[in-house]
């Protein structure tokens, strides 16, 4: 009876209009955030897709160079270009090494035969490496240099060299109780020091040793200072939505650097720029549908107020009926959320197949994200807070006059 009494005046037709719109913006929010998720694991894991992107670069060298020698180098002019282009975070050059470099191992270490070839070493700085490790350190006097290889070295050697070789496949693990002997050589002397692998970098495609070691060993067996030569080679930092720019900058400039990485980069940047767009759309349609439920809550209380205001003489308070009202809105947004979470998990599996039809790569994990499902709620809490606030203060208004 008092259900009756209170939503009497309820309007149907204004309802559903609400509660379509909540139901769209809802399920267009969550739709982008689960894309969000499930594609920032396509591309990497943990990987934010506007997060930072690590591109290094080169000067394109001519047939100029091929004839009559010299390098193409990055003089601090054309990095402090590249520092100032909207989303590029930082950039930096690679120290090469200046002098001769062979690794070699002892016959029979972990049950291979002795190897030998000749190498070069890069440094970059600590910040724009993906491998943290307290072994990466290297001092005047040291004897023992960490080294770091990428970890497409592991990949080509037990998939390509070692089984023409009939050798055995290594681990990360084993590569690790590898000691090897560094031969440096240059027109200065020459020395012999130990190396260790301390680590595998997904992001540089170099073998790395510490920028110490590199600067020690340019100047002691080359006579080259550091500093003292213009770089080559170039690491950038760049936010995932400055791709697009950077890469229209590397093309005006002459610049080279891995086109995959570069074209990924773009796509990530691309898709960031859709979901963005396609959140503020569901952000703004659910806010929509907010002050479509407000007022509606308001034009109820308009249109009741006679019957709530005698309740409330024969003594029913404000928080009794707030109640009553609250109870409906909230189950109305709980079926809202219900159906836009069951929207978004049906809809993932369709998406999922069309993505792995278009290529292999593009494999979604099956699931919803916690944080879909914990955005769905907060949604819901807001929408239920707004009214709780609206209808009360309506009440405790109509009680006082």
């Amino acid at each position: 009876m008092l259900r009756r009494l209170l939503f009497q005046h309820r309007q149907t037709g204004t309802l559903i209009v609400a509660i379509t719109g909540a139901f769209i913006g809802m399920f267009l929010l969550l739709a982008a955030l689960q894309l969000y998720s499930d594609v920032s694991k396509i591309f990497g894991s943990g990987q934010n897709l506007n997060g930072t992107q690590y591109l290094v670069i080169n000067k394109k060298v001519n047939l100029l160079n091929t004839l009559f020698g010299g390098k193409k180098g990055f003089e601090q002019a054309d990095l402090a270009a590249l520092k100032a282009i909207e989303g590029v975070q930082n950039a930096a050059p690679l120290t090469t090494s200046r002098f001769k470099v062979t690794v070699s191992t002892e016959d029979g270490q972990q049950g291979l035969p002795g190897m030998y070839s000749q190498i070069f070493f890069e440094a970059v700085p600590d910040g724009f490496m993906d491998v943290k490790t307290s072994d990466w350190r290297w001092k005047e006097g040291d004897r023992e240099v960490p080294i770091i290889i990428p970890r497409d070295y592991i990949r080509l050697y037990n998939f390509g060299f070692a089984p023409t070789q009939g050798l055995p496949q290594l681990t990360e693990e084993v590569l690790g109780l590898f000691s090897v002997n560094v031969n440096v050589s240059g027109p200065k002397g020459s020395a012999t020091f130990k190396g260790r692998l301390v680590g595998f970098s997904d992001r540089i495609n170099s073998i790395l040793a510490p920028q110490g070691f590199i600067d020690y060993a340019n100047a002691t067996y080359s006579g080259i200072a550091p500093g003292s030569e213009v770089p080559s080679r170039v690491i950038v930092a760049c936010e995932g939505r400055g791709m697009g720019k950077l890469a229209a900058y590397f093309a005006d400039n002459g610049y080279e650097t891995n086109a995959e990485n570069l074209r990924s980069g773009r796509l990530q940047a691309a898709l960031n720029v859709l979901m963005t767009i396609i959140s503020a759309i569901g952000i703004l349609i659910v806010l929509l549908a907010l002050l479509s439920f407000l007022l509606y809550a308001q034009l109820m209380l308009s249109k009741s107020s006679w019957e709530l205001q005698t309740l409330i003489r024969i003594g029913y308070t404000p928080a009794q009926l707030c109640k009553r009202y609250i109870l409906f809105y909230a189950l109305v947004y709980a079926g809202v959320l219900v159906l836009a979470l069951l929207c978004v998990w049906l809809g993932k599996p369709l998406l999922g197949n069309y993505l792995a039809s278009q290529s292999p790569d593009l494999q979604l994990e099956g699931g919803m994200s916690l944080n879909v499902v914990l955005a769905g709620f907060a949604c819901a809490a807001v929408f239920t807070g707004a009214n709780l606030l609206a209808i009360w203060r309506g009440l405790v208004k109509l009680a006082r006059s």
